[in-house]
């Protein structure tokens, strides 16, 4: 179930609304939104915006090819309408139910579909843009007064991109018509030459007559639940760019407010993209009911509309200062309505507070340092999230999505304060289990919420007492999360890049079982047929080498796991084949100049990078795999130095206590066997 869904309007009693009513009921069904108005049902469509005409939207379903339907007039056949290939035609020649004429379909413009779509979007998501506009202001500040706006926006943005979610077909093809009004009712601004501007001009020449206002109905331009409610606000707040800046909007320019609501747009409209971090594809609810699920993980998405606010357009001179700054803006108290006040709300109004409050607690988890994360103020908040729970009833789908989120930040908070535990690791699989069980969340929230808890019992893997029941518990959410996004993950011929984000996780923690051959085996083909190709892709786009980076040396890490297990049972010839895969992989890491010498330091992401590459470089020696040997041994050696100089710095002068002593000190003995041997 949808958390801000698509509402398909019903008895319509103002005559100003009735037409685009009657659009939102034919467009829901173009787009994926199921509902009793739609006399096809339980048929719905995924159509896309670029490909769908005008008339068909008029019509309410698509048209057949034209030879298919010179046949399908042929057949004999009962009733008004007859289908065939997901086409619909009108039996002898009728129309179908309900169909706008095109006198009405022409007031619509200047773009006549886009104008239409974008109409009937805004209708359809009416419902959700008033719960929205009534639960924002109900979250404050400590001192009652509004919220910060970096939180403002953390708020507003995790229930728009909610939205987005609920319905993605359907939002996605209103950006597309959003783009196109806003074009077709921004007219070139040329100014006439003196001696002939005061001549005559046509009809449509430039400067002829001054450009039509937009119009909510017949001539929109804004996306309700975007440009409504967040523009105004946000141009009140200011603030963005710094005034002196080269990026500063001139006069009649786009707003700030435009600005960033046309940054969210940007980000959704990318969602759906093979390259983004984001995974919507269509389904099916039932026998011919087509739907687009999405899976999107709105934290990262918040964030970046967050940063984009706090530093504006270009790059930071000082990015940790920026990150410390921002941090502290994130970490101001937040009050939220009581129970009772929001429980007199309507249902839709009642989950947008929830999701709007979670929106601010996950960027808090994100961004503010972490003696707020770890405070009283934090833990109340949470507690005072969970409190909001009891207004809605517990069937509601934002009720298990949000206790896992909610234990999935206690947690965090358990985690980096050192009292994470047994109760921790069971309180978190609980939650998991029981939004599992509750089967109201639809497959991208399942999807979205399973890969956020199972990052995070990763993480607690070396303080769960029982690590069997926690591995068993990932294997178990893991093959939920392959459900809901109903991939094969594991065929042979399988290339699921689009998910590499995900995969990788997934991937990781296969990885990390080193005892199992199989989950070795099933971690290198999710980072070979899926993770390093989509991540591949996304540095190519991006050209940013980190995350690619770090598949690689994951995937060397877990090859030349599975290399030890074959040697130890006498498979030499296999195992070769994976060291040398592994040193391939490690050496394209260290190609790269953000992981020369020079460039790394005592610090833990780079020290975790030592610990993985440094044992692939001694393998390839050992096994005479390596062409430099001078060379691959210098940097074994100074990877190891760099975890030295790492617990040295970080352990008080208790070396042998860090958990990465024993690993560091088998890696020094080998590298000194390994100088021996030169």
């Amino acid at each position: 179930m949808a958390l801000l869904p698509a509402v398909v309007p019903g008895l319509i009693e103002k005559r100003a609304e009735l037409v685009p009513a009657r659009f939102a009921r034919k467009v829901a069904a173009l787009f994926g939104v199921p509902s009793e108005a739609n006399p096809f049902r339980p048929m719905t469509w995924v159509c896309d915006f670029t490909a769908i005409t005008v008339s068909e939207i008029a019509r309410g379903a698509p048209l057949p090819a034209r030879g298919a339907a010179a046949r399908l007039r042929e057949q004999a056949h009962e009733g008004e309408w007859l289908e065939q290939d997901r086409a619909v035609l009108p039996a002898g020649g009728k129309t179908l139910p309900n169909e706008i004429v095109a006198a009405t379909v022409n007031r619509f413009g200047p773009d006549t579909k886009a104008a239409i779509v974008l109409t009937a979007t805004n209708v359809l998501l009416t419902p959700a843009t008033e719960s929205i506009a009534t639960a924002l202001p109900l979250l404050r500040g400590a001192d009652g007064g509004e919220l910060p706006t970096v939180q403002w926006i953390a708020a507003w943005a995790a229930t728009a991109v909610e939205v987005y979610r609920s319905q993605p077909a359907l939002v996605l093809a209103a950006i597309k018509a959003r783009t196109i009004q806003r074009e077709s009712l921004t007219p070139p601004r040329f100014p006439w030459a003196d001696r002939i501007a005061g001549g005559p001009k046509a009809r449509c020449e430039i400067g002829a007559v001054e450009p039509l206002a937009p119009d909510p109905l017949t001539r929109p331009s804004a996306l309700d639940f975007i440009d409504g409610i967040a523009v105004g606000r946000l141009n009140a707040a200011g603030g963005l760019p710094p005034a002196d800046s080269d990026t500063a909007p001139s006069a009649g320019g786009p707003s700030v407010g435009d600005r960033m609501a046309a940054l969210l747009v940007r980000l959704l409209a990318n969602m759906g993209s093979p390259d983004s971090v984001g995974y919507v594809w269509v389904s099916a609810r039932e026998p011919g009911q087509l739907v687009a699920e999405a899976m999107v993980p709105s934290s990262g998405l918040v964030r970046e509309l967050v940063e984009a606010w706090a530093h504006g357009p270009g790059e930071l001179e000082h990015p940790d200062e920026f990150t410390d700054a921002l941090g502290e803006e994130m970490a101001q108290p937040v009050r939220l309505p009581a129970p009772r006040e929001v429980a007199a709300l309507p249902v839709l109004a009642r989950r947008a507070v929830v999701l709007a409050a979670m929106g601010v607690v996950r960027q808090m988890g994100l961004l503010a340092p972490s003696r707020w994360v770890c405070g009283p103020e934090f833990a109340a908040l949470l507690d005072d999230v969970e409190a909001l729970l009891g207004t809605v009833p517990a069937d509601d789908p934002v009720v298990p999505e949000t206790r896992l989120r909610l234990a999935v930040q206690r947690a965090s908070v358990q985690r980096h304060d050192g009292h994470a535990g047994d109760e921790t690791v069971a309180a978190l699989i609980r939650a998991a289990d029981e939004c599992l069980a509750s089967g109201v969340l639809d497959r991208g929230a399942v999807a979205d919420v399973l890969v956020v808890a199972c990052i995070e019992l990763y993480q607690l893997r070396d303080t769960a007492g029982d690590a069997a029941a926690l591995t068993g518990a990932l294997h178990r959410y893991w093959r939920a999360f392959a459900e809901a996004v109903e991939v094969d993950l594991f065929s042979q011929d399988a290339d699921h890049s689009s998910l590499s984000f995900q995969l990788h996780n997934y991937a990781a923690f296969l990885g990390g079982n080193r005892d199992s051959e199989a989950d070795l085996r099933a971690a290198l083909h999710l980072f070979t047929h899926s993770v390093i190709p989509g991540r591949t892709r996304l540095f190519n786009v991006h050209r940013d080498i980190r995350p690619l980076a770090r598949s690689w040396y994951l995937a060397a890490d877990t090859a030349a796991a599975l290399a030890e297990l074959l040697l130890a049972n006498g498979a030499q010839e296999e195992a070769r084949g994976w060291i040398e895969r592994a040193f391939g992989w490690v050496g394209s890491v260290l190609a790269d100049r953000r992981y020369a010498p020079e460039k790394l330091g005592p610090r833990l992401d780079d020290c975790l990078f030592a610990l993985r590459a440094a044992p692939v470089l001694l393998l390839a020696l050992e096994h005479d795999l390596a062409a430099d040997r001078a060379r691959v041994l210098q940097r074994a050696d100074e990877l190891v130095q760099l975890v030295e100089v790492w617990l040295k710095e970080n352990t008080d002068g208790q070396v042998e206590k860090s958990r990465y002593y024993a690993k560091t000190a088998m890696l020094r003995d080998r590298v000194t066997a390994a100088k021996a041997c030169s």
